[in-house]
């Protein structure tokens, strides 16, 4: 209950943000980000205790970004994934994604999910999914970077074999870290980095679409070579099921491997990560 407290207390400040003291403002991101973070880690043992046997998949990504206008970042990300058990399948993505930053501590998210899914078992699927965001930077400008990512994401299938189309509407919530291993700070070159992370997906409405709803936690390691170079591997834990009451159904194991490029050098460091909304 106090952390539902926290955050409406928040969320109120920040309606009133141009009548607030800058200090007060500071203070209530801190409550914000230490209620959803520790409800986060909270919930991830009672999320995890019903997975069954996980299946394995393989993800390669491709990010180009694009930082423009000194307050916006267009990212292109480039998918392909599969499952490596059978009835296999296979998947290509591909997102673009425009940030922009309001200020330190706020950016708006916008984009779109182009996606075809070829199902060795079943019928094909190609899914356009657009959605809108907000991330709360926490902590800009510290050593150790903590986010919350909200989205609401607006699913459009197409069953390709009966040509019929089916719409849901799905939000999203992630709080993340990104930690500096051997700098200190995450704008500096040559640098290791800590990636975690943990996301809840969810729908509200009735759909026939199996594994709908999805908890997902992720650990991972980049290394930044320089602004315009970063690599990054990723696992994922993922577990899935089809309606929000119901235990979990489907579990996987994700091994991600990505690699970003900013196409357009910046003379000043971001004080954001941007980009990776997936």
């Amino acid at each position: 209950m106090y952390h539902w407290v926290s955050l409406c207390s928040v969320l109120e400040m920040i309606a009133l943000k141009p009548r607030l003291n800058p200090s007060r403002l500071k203070s209530s991101m801190k409550i914000l980000s230490r209620s959803f973070l520790l409800s986060f880690l909270m919930a991830i043992p009672l999320q995890l205790a019903h997975a069954q046997s996980p299946n394995h998949q393989l993800w390669y990504e491709l990010m180009l970004n694009y930082s423009f206008a000194g307050s916006f970042n267009l990212e292109n990300a480039f998918v392909y994934s599969t499952l490596l058990e059978s009835p296999r399948w296979y998947a290509f993505d591909y997102t673009p994604t425009l940030d922009y930053s309001i200020d330190n501590h706020f950016d708006l998210i916008a984009g779109n999910t182009f996606s075809y899914t070829s199902q060795v078992s079943s019928y094909n699927t190609f899914e356009i999914r657009p959605f809108l965001g907000v991330r709360f930077n926490v902590t800009p400008n510290q050593r150790i970077l903590t986010k919350i990512l909200l989205r609401l994401e607006q699913r459009n299938f197409l069953n390709l074999d009966t040509h019929d189309w089916e719409t849901v509407v799905r939000p999203r919530a992630r709080a993340e870290a990104v930690i500096p291993i051997n700098k200190k700070s995450y704008f500096e070159d040559k640098l290791w980095y800590g990636l975690i992370d943990a996301e809840w997906l969810f729908t509200v409405d009735d759909v026939e679409e199996r594994f709908a709803n999805r908890f997902r936690a992720r650990i991972g390691i980049g290394y930044r070579l320089s602004y315009t170079t970063r690599f990054e591997f990723i696992y994922m834990a993922q577990h899935s099921k089809s309606g929000i009451d119901q235990d979990f159904e489907s579990s996987d194991n994700i091994f991600r491997f990505r690699f970003k490029q900013y196409i357009r050098n910046k003379k000043k460091p971001s004080t954001t990560t941007s980009g990776g909304v997936n």
